[in-house]
Parts: structure tokens; C-alpha cells; sequence
């Protein structure tokens, strides 16, 4: 494991990641230094996150932009804290107008494509404990996940299916969850190499009819690779279910 610091009064500095199972970033509170991490597709979990709150995090707040988004983040996890700090009066610097503010403490994200910048940014009047980031290489089940988020945020509000159809695709997604059990079944499922067949790579990034039958490959191809525990079949019951989950959005989206 990788620890990365931010030191206060540092210039900007910028490290990269390669090949790791999990690297932990901890920020040190007052500081403006931006690394940069890349590498393949990992998710940003928040082992620790103390960040002075104020509405709209015009104070303190650190700053993640990754898939082409800037998110901005202050606070912590505790109500306690964050009530106590409401009635503070501070002069500080302010900066305001920040996008995508979370005041709350941080949310863990996925990040695609594997490259984030994380800065930090405090008018120095309160210190906190400032925060510890464990990143974590996604594995291909984050990956189909994040892109049936995709699906699922592009849905109809009013549509009345959109419910049932998020919730199917979850009652397969979790089936496939718990029939992982960390080893390849594909020749026990009855598959040889004359039957192997390319993992999806290529996720389209504006047409979802396209999006809504990769997913549905990628979880195929998972199912026959590592859908090992269960009774019966697993990875067939994966397939039907998961063929009915991809048919009822084309026949409601017309695709």
C-alpha cells in the first residue's frame, strides 16, 4: 500500500499508480497540492473525511475532479460536528459558487478511465483532522454497475416501469454477487476455449439502447467466467434473467 501525503505550503506535485491492489491518500490539513493518480478503472472510499463544513463549502473543501466532472466536498460524517460548526461567525476567505458541493462529508466515487486530481483548499482559520482516501482497482462488477448507473439516470422521472426495471436489473446484479466466489468456473459451466468469446471493453457512452445490451453482455460473459456458487446452473439462471432485464427496457425505450 502507497501512502500519499499533502503537506502544507508544498507546490503542486503529481504521482501516478500502477498495478496496485489498494493505495491510501491522507491530506494533511491546510494545504493547496493536487495529485494526480491513473490507472485502470478504482473506486475512492473515504477511510476518514474531516473537513470544516459551511453551506456550500466556501471555507475548506477538497476538490475531486475524475470523469470529466468536478465534485467539491466539506464536512464529516458526524451531525454533531456539523451542528456545532452552523453557529460559528467565521471572516475567512470565502470561495463561492463551487459545483456539485456535498457539505456532508465525502461520497465514495467511481472513478472510469482510472485518472482523478484531488485538491485541497482551507483559509487556514480551522483545523481539522483533514482526511484519508483508500483507492481501490475496480473490478468488473463495479464497472458493469457503474455503467447500468448510467442507464438508470438517463430514465424517464414519470415513467411508471422505471421502478420494476432498476429493481430487476438488481435482483440479477445480486445474484451474480453472491455466486462470486473468487474463482473462474468457466470450464465447470460447461464451456471450452472453442466457446470463449471477448470480454465487453467498449461501453457507448451516449446511445443506451447500445449501453443497455453491452451491460447485459458484460454480465453474460461474467456469469459463465465466475458465477460458481448457488444451486443448479447459475450462470444460465444469470443469462435468462438477465436477457428478460435487457428486453423489457428495449421494448419500453423502443430500441
Amino acid at each position: 500500500m502507497k501512502l500519499f501525503s499533502l503537506i502544507a505550503g508544498a507546490s503542486a506535485s503529481y504521482y501516478t499508480t500502477d498495478n496496485y491492489d489498494s493505495t491510501t491518500v491522507t491530506g494533511i490539513y491546510s494545504t493547496g497540492t493536487t495529485p494526480s493518480y491513473s490507472t485502470n478503472e478504482f473506486t475512492t472510499n473515504a477511510n476518514r473525511f474531516d473537513v470544516e463544513y459551511a453551506q456550500g463549502c466556501v471555507y475548506d473543501y477538497v476538490k475531486v475532479v475524475a470523469n470529466g466532472q468536478e465534485r467539491n466536498f466539506c464536512g464529516e460524517y458526524s451531525d454533531q460536528r456539523r451542528e456545532k460548526q452552523k453557529g460559528i461567525k467565521e471572516g475567512g476567505k470565502m470561495t463561492p459558487d463551487l459545483v456539485n458541493v456535498k457539505d456532508d462529508g465525502f461520497e465514495d466515487l467511481f472513478v472510469l478511465g482510472g485518472q482523478a486530481t484531488v485538491s485541497f483548499t482551507s483559509d487556514h482559520l480551522f483545523r481539522f483532522s483533514g482526511f484519508e482516501f483508500e483507492l481501490v482497482e475496480a473490478d468488473r462488477l463495479d464497472i458493469i454497475e457503474y455503467h447500468f448507473g448510467r442507464i438508470a439516470a438517463s430514465l424517464p422521472e414519470d415513467a411508471s416501469w422505471t421502478e420494476r426495471y432498476v429493481n430487476r436489473f438488481y435482483k440479477v446484479f445480486n445474484k451474480v454477487v453472491d455466486a462470486d466466489n473468487g474463482e473462474n468456473c468457466y470450464e465447470d459451466n460447461g464451456f471450452g476455449s472453442e466457446d470463449s468469446a471477448d470480454d465487453v471493453q467498449v461501453f457507448d457512452e451516449s446511445d443506451f439502447c447500445k449501453l443497455n445490451g453491452q451491460v447485459n453482455a458484460a454480465l453474460n460473459s461474467w456469469a459463465r467466467n465466475n458465477a460458481c456458487e448457488g444451486r443448479g446452473k447459475v450462470h444460465r439462471q444469470v443469462i435468462r434473467a438477465a436477457r428478460k432485464v435487457r428486453n423489457f427496457y428495449n421494448d419500453k425505450m423502443g430500441c
